[in-house]
């Protein structure tokens, strides 16, 4: 199973974070998100994170053009854009043509239907599900992970939402067959924003010697 750590910020942390048995690093472009990337994010230690970890620029209802405006004009060099608003299949489609995979982050609730993800399913690479939340995500709580055996399809997911270290033994039992990585942040956290570099190691470890 594999690891990705969202919300990164700090220069030393992103360069700390990069050395450790993980396979996503996300960057939050979302301006109302305590994890904001502002202006601190350099391209040179971007472009040091080891190629075996993929790069994710999230960002949230941002018009297309202001995304391609923000990742090329500072040669970031992310191979994915984590789509974590209510974005349409043909925008997610656009960028993806463009070259970058996609990732489609969906609010998860007792209310959620399976079926809207058939519109996506040729627009995307992966899906994202996360716990619903008035301010699309972040808000550090679980959803009730036996809805995931609701989902049948064939394209492969990340879960999301309130995960903390004390969780590894109940995410390794989750067996669903299209779960592809767990998606961590707050809940391994110094504050918002700097990641605990020890408890993400002996999170990877303990969930990637069950995998």
């Amino acid at each position: 199973m594999q690891i990705k750590v969202c919300g990164l910020r700090s220069p030393e942390n992103i360069e700390q974070i990069s050395t450790l048995d993980v396979d996503f690093m996300g960057f939050i472009f979302f301006k109302r998100s305590k994890r904001f990337v502002s202006n601190s994010l350099n391209k040179n230690i971007i472009n040091e994170i080891p190629s075996h970890i993929k790069k994710v620029a999230v960002f949230v209802n941002e018009r297309s053009e202001d995304v391609l405006w923000t990742l090329k004009d500072y040669e970031y060099g992310f191979d994915y854009i984590q789509c974590h608003g209510d974005e349409t299949p043909d925008y997610c489609k656009d960028l993806r043509d463009l070259g970058f995979g996609v990732i489609k982050a969906f609010q998860m609730d007792e209310e959620f239907n399976f079926d809207q993800l058939d519109s996506y399913k040729d627009a995307v690479d992966y899906y994202l599900f996360d716990t619903s939340s008035k301010h699309y995500g972040g808000s550090g709580q679980k959803f009730d992970w036996s809805l995931l055996k609701k989902y049948k399809g064939n394209k492969p997911f990340f879960l999301s939402g309130g995960i903390k270290p004390e969780d590894v033994n109940q995410v390794q039992n989750i067996s669903h067959p299209q779960l592809l990585a767990i998606d961590i942040n707050s809940g391994f956290e110094n504050e918002p924003g700097l990641k605990n570099s020890k408890l993400i190691e002996t999170f990877s470890e303990k969930l990637k010697q069950h995998s």
